[in-house]
């Protein structure tokens, strides 16, 4: 009780609301009607800006070729974590009346603030699985064959496993909607499109 008590009060519910849609969003993410890197291409949109107005550039300066949604994830984990100790320990600070929520958003900001290098940090490790994937991403692919993991296929979404160099890879896959593809489907990688990340696939001819 004590513990959900902490995560439902403001201002710790801030973050667990923010949590539950990061875990909704990795369960729909896992069904296959979300894409890891769907969020990409908005913000590779900023890349033209000036880099002090960049997302790209801001994330890029601490969480590398880690997926925006992974670092946004990290971040609020991080931050919910930080949330929970903080408001326990030091919640006689918050005061009562106007002074409980003005202290409540200072607190929030703090325990963002905090999480940001703490979440960077914790995607070190992560960066070296993204970069190998982006890196291999070429024409070395082209006329492999991989296997559907998503529950559909589209112009706009899909994602396949690809083995490459003893090494099994998660890649972004399209297909027109004449050519549907399920979960376990075989197909033949055609052309890669540097913009959107991701390949054109056609049946398998055997």
């Amino acid at each position: 009780m004590d513990f959900l008590n902490l995560a439902f009060t403001f201002p710790t519910a801030i973050f667990t609301a923010l949590l539950l849609v990061v875990i909704l969003f990795w369960l729909i993410t896992l069904v296959g009607f979300a894409d890891i890197d769907m969020f990409e291409s908005d913000i590779d949109i900023d890349a033209d800006a000036p880099p002090a107005s960049s997302l790209s550039s801001w994330f890029n300066m601490g969480f590398g070729g880690v997926p925006i949604t992974v670092s946004f994830s990290l971040i609020v984990m991080t931050s919910w974590l930080i949330s929970m100790y903080a408001h326990k320990f030091f919640a006689y600070l918050l005061g009562d009346g106007i002074l409980f929520y003005v202290f409540g958003i200072v607190m929030v900001l703090a325990s963002m603030l905090v999480a940001i290098p703490i979440a960077a940090i914790i995607s070190k490790p992560l960066q070296r699985f993204f970069n190998s994937t982006e890196t291999s991403k070429s024409s070395d692919f082209l006329g492999l064959e991989c296997t559907v993991v998503t529950s559909k296929v589209t112009d706009t979404f899909g994602q396949a496993k690809i083995q490459f160099q003893g090494t099994e890879q998660l890649i972004q896959v399209r297909s027109s909607n004449e050519e549907p593809f399920t979960s376990g489907d075989t197909a033949v990688l055609l052309e890669y499109f540097k913009e959107q990340h991701c390949y054109t696939i056609t049946r398998t001819p055997w």
